[in-house]
């Protein structure tokens, strides 16, 4: 039971992270219906520039708020650049100019910060906690608060404040939206804001948790936060939320009572296991088309 323990814990602090990238592919998903290949290397880029920022003796206090505002201000130019001329254009378009946008980010960021894997300059001092018998660290702990308190704002924000509502608004149906004098092109604008501030926020976290980043963790990311968005109900940001949490637990079991070379085997498995029992996701809804 004690192992188990351990293994639980160790897949909610990783799912948290996967939660939090999900969330930034569900928002866009659920405005635009396009699947943001770019987004993980937003979150790698994001991170990379937190990390430069703290090994130039930035406070931390400031260096993370500017790789956050950084984060977004490179998510709003990739849509502006690579998104929005193209969005009347057919589906495939569009996912292609974000793989191109993702390979871009991805190949400056080696021509800046290289190939190499680089410990997070920041080290958060938390004690071990006992619980049932085994140590959990502060780390963990920290981070899965973080998240939480990040979902449950930005739920609170997205349901309850004047922008949020247009947000939804943009969702349901963006030329009605546009009709009655919502700013169409700066809520998507913003969407895409959002989405990567809590992507490079994840990515601060992953490197605090696991004292590594690296120029590939933006490709790892987008797999996991694609396939967390999907078992949760893409679209839907209490189930990107779950479907993260359930990810990492998922892989956390598999690596410690089978073997972590089939972590990512099993997880995709068990995501191909509940798209066939719902395919809508665990908490997404079926969308009727009418013809």
């Amino acid at each position: 039971m004690e192992y188990f323990l351990a293994q639980l814990t160790n897949g909610l602090a990783a799912g948290s992270i996967y939660a939090l990238i999900a969330i930034g592919y569900s928002m866009i998903f659920g405005v635009l219906q396009l699947i943001n290949f770019a987004h993980g290397d937003i979150y790698m880029f994001g991170t990379f520039v937190a990390v430069t920022l703290l090994l130039w003796n930035v406070p931390a206090l400031l260096a993370i708020p500017l790789a956050l505002a950084f984060g977004a201000a490179l998510g709003m130019l990739v849509e502006r650049v690579a998104y929005r001329p193209l969005r009347n254009a057919n589906r495939m378009v569009p996912t292609v100019s974000a793989i191109g946008a993702a390979l871009i980010l991805r190949n400056t960021a080696q021509l800046i910060w290289g190939t190499f894997t680089v410990p997070f300059p920041l080290a958060i001092r938390a004690p071990t906690y006992q619980v049932f018998g085994i140590g959990i660290s502060g780390v963990q702990v920290f981070v899965f608060c973080i998240t939480a308190v990040l979902m449950l704002g930005f739920h609170w924000f997205v349901t309850r404040s004047l922008t949020g509502k247009a947000m939804r608004a943009v969702q349901q149906d963006a030329d009605a939206a546009g009709y009655m004098g919502i700013p169409v092109n700066r809520i998507i604008t913003l969407v895409y804001a959002l989405g990567a501030a809590l992507g490079v926020a994840g990515g601060i976290l992953f490197a605090a948790n696991y004292n590594t980043v690296f120029v590939l963790m933006g490709f790892t990311g987008t797999l996991k936060g694609f396939t967390a968005a999907v078992i949760g109900g893409i679209g839907n940001l209490q189930g990107a939320f779950l479907g993260g949490l359930l990810l990492g637990v998922i892989e956390a079991l598999t690596a410690g009572y089978i073997s972590s070379g089939y972590r990512d085997a099993i997880a995709f498995a068990a995501l191909i296991l509940i798209l066939l029992v719902r395919p809508q996701g665990l908490l997404g809804t079926r969308r009727v088309n009418k013809v």
